[in-house]
């Protein structure tokens, strides 16, 4: 009898160090926290952290071809270590005026860069930025910044976008875009997104899954004034 009591607290204990370490297990970081690896990475913004005070699950979602492009800004700033991100574009405490002579970037003038070590959400559509309180959307994105290396305050964005889109490799290599730009009907009360010198906007980039591997990029502007974003892996749902 004492040989079968011993027996049993000994599985009492074995289990309940089971448990434990099953809790150390599932433990989960901060969703917008970056990891002591991430911090180490030399890419431009590996130390920049990004938060929000949502706590709302993000998933994975498929593209549609040929959407409304929307990069819409989620920080207009200075640089800093701890950046809290808004969704809500009326929200931005900087980088929105009335006032539209301001310069038009040139590809020197800045740069584009899409984190793929960090995971946050996408804002609010376009139609309804006015209508609901601050949420950010559940899907899944790649945080981009864009700096400012000029002297010039530049003029980036129109209502509630940046003037951006997304493009995707076809099976040839050569670039598409698969987004279109937003056509606003009316101009009127439109504000302008401007960026200081050494200054940086923060967007996002969705992240998605799909049958059909390929790479990304984020092209600024149009006819001569392009600009590109770094490259990254990714998937489409529809083949180009």
């Amino acid at each position: 009898m004492k040989h079968f009591a011993f027996i049993l607290v000994l599985t009492f204990l074995a289990s309940a160090c089971h448990q434990k370490q099953e809790k150390k297990t599932v433990t989960k970081l901060p969703l917008l926290q970056a990891s002591s690896e991430i911090k180490k990475s030399n890419h431009p913004f590996a130390n920049i952290n990004l938060y929000d005070d949502l706590n709302n699950e993000l998933i994975l979602d498929t593209l549609e071809y040929n959407r409304d492009a929307q990069f819409s800004p989620l920080y207009i700033g200075d640089l800093k270590d701890d950046i809290k991100l808004t969704y809500k574009i009326s929200k931005l405490k900087h980088g929105t005026s009335l006032d539209f002579n301001y310069v038009t970037p040139k590809s020197s003038d800045f740069t584009i860069f899409i984190d793929t070590t960090k995971t946050i959400g996408f804002p609010v559509s376009m139609f309804e930025h006015y209508k609901k309180a601050e949420y950010r959307t559940n899907k899944k994105s790649y945080p981009v910044f864009i700096k400012n290396k000029s002297a010039d305050t530049l003029h980036i964005g129109l209502g509630d976008i940046l003037y951006m889109r997304t493009e995707a490799q076809d099976t040839t290599g050569n670039w598409q875009e698969i987004e279109r730009d937003h056509i606003y009907f009316c101009g009127t009360g439109l504000r302008s997104f401007y960026l200081n010198p050494n200054q940086i906007a923060v967007t996002a980039l969705r992240q998605n899954y799909g049958r059909y591997k390929t790479k990304f990029r984020i092209r600024f502007g149009n006819l001569e004034h392009k600009i590109y974003s770094n490259e990254i892996d990714g998937y489409l749902d529809f083949e180009l």
